[in-house]
């Protein structure tokens, strides 16, 4: 299984929401991803769906390292 593969499978979540904002986060921007932020998804995408869900409504407080992150995944209509 390729390494992409992997991702997209993780990408599928519980959340339909999330399905859609991960998805689009793999169309626009995991090509040109930094191995820092490509390590940051994975390390976001072993959280819980509700966690993911707060931190991208900023219900809930996330790490600085996943500010860039964050703000891409909330941007789906670019």
């Amino acid at each position: 299984m390729s390494e992409l593969s992997r991702v997209k499978m993780r990408c599928r979540r519980g959340l339909k929401e999330l399905d859609v904002i991960f998805q689009h986060y793999l169309e626009r921007h995991y090509p040109s991803a930094s191995p820092t932020e490509l390590q940051r998804l994975d390390e976001l995408l072993a959280m819980q769906d509700p966690l993911i869900w707060d931190m991208l409504l900023d219900a809930t407080p996330f790490p600085d390292q996943y500010a860039d992150l964050i703000a891409k995944l909330r941007v789906v209509n670019d």
